[in-house]
């Protein structure tokens, strides 16, 4: 009996000693099963080390989380979380990782107010959108799941590719979200407003055009009519037929009038052989031929005459 009580005396002291040792020391399990050597277990030990001589920003004790659940101490993580949230209130990004360990633990009342909470700081949070939409379809809530289904295809399209949300396919009611965005994009692009008053449209829109350099000026348009297009007002025109838009004939070259003949009162050149005194024509010689002297013919005839 003394030796049970003994034992009983020796495990009790034991467990003290180790309580008072770990409130001393206040140093987390975690640090204790760490593994020497090992690459992620001293990283772990390097960001928990800096953390306490208080050297880490918000940012890095949410990695020095992640780290943690990743390790297989989600407890710990939320802790580091919220430790992180102390420093910086508005780290949207610490709630919503509070939500991913606190949804994968089954704590699901937990993991949505801590969606929200997240969202509430950035409201086009694609990821937790999607984690909040895949919450309320788990708990059977579709109206609400379309909802945050929408909003995380709105701010972050990417998440319906399985390559990078893996998550996707255990969604039933993501393909529907998929198809009713589909027929709403379709329904937009066929909507006639661009069609709607073109003409005014396009007249307003001309008064914005650059103008041509000044070297570059040519014959101004005509101003389109009142109600229609540019492109309609191309239409109206009529087009030159080939003929109208032939380059004109070359002219012929002139041709050279014959030298007028006139008749003089004598005769013309082939009627002087049988005239007394054979003077040539006017129109067939110069100026020059009316000053040549006459005389040794007139003084031949004359003495033909006499014999």
């Amino acid at each position: 009996m003394g030796a049970k009580f003994a034992g009983l005396l020796f495990v009790v002291v034991a467990i003290v000693v180790f309580s008072a040792a770990v409130a001393a020391t206040d140093e987390p399990m975690f640090v204790r099963w760490l593994v020497m050597d090992d690459p992620g277990d001293e990283t772990i030990r390097d960001y928990w080390e800096r953390a306490e001589r208080e050297e880490l920003d918000p940012p890095a004790m949410v990695d020095l989380g992640t780290m943690l659940f990743y390790r297989g101490y989600p407890k710990d993580a939320v802790r580091v979380f919220k430790q992180a949230l102390d420093l910086d209130p508005d780290l949207y990004e610490a709630w919503f990782r509070i939500g991913l360990v606190e949804h994968s633990e089954g704590d699901l009342d937990s993991a949505r107010q801590a969606y929200k909470r997240s969202l509430k700081k950035l409201t086009g949070h694609g990821w937790c959108n999607f984690y909040l939409g895949l919450l309320e379809e788990q708990l059977g809530h579709s109206s609400n799941a379309l909802y945050y289904y929408r909003r995380a295809l709105k701010f972050a399209p990417e998440l319906a590719n399985p390559r990078v949300n893996p998550e996707i396919m255990t969604s039933k009611l993501m393909l529907g979200v998929q198809l009713q965005d589909q027929d709403r994009r379709r329904f937009k692009d066929s909507l006639p407003m661009p069609y709607l008053e073109p003409g005014k449209v396009e007249r307003v829109r001309r008064r914005y055009e650059p103008k041509p350099p000044p070297e570059s000026e040519g014959v101004p348009e005509p101003e389109a009519a009142v109600g229609t297009t540019q492109i309609e007002q191309q239409q109206a025109e009529p087009r030159p037929t080939p003929a109208q838009s032939a380059p004109p004939p070359r002219p012929a070259p002139p041709r050279r009038a014959p030298r007028p003949t006139t008749a003089s009162p004598q005769g013309t050149k082939d009627d002087d052989a049988g005239k007394p005194y054979g003077m040539p024509a006017v129109g067939n010689v110069s100026d020059e031929a009316h000053f040549i002297p006459m005389w040794p013919n007139l003084v031949a005839r004359a003495a033909e005459a006499l014999i």
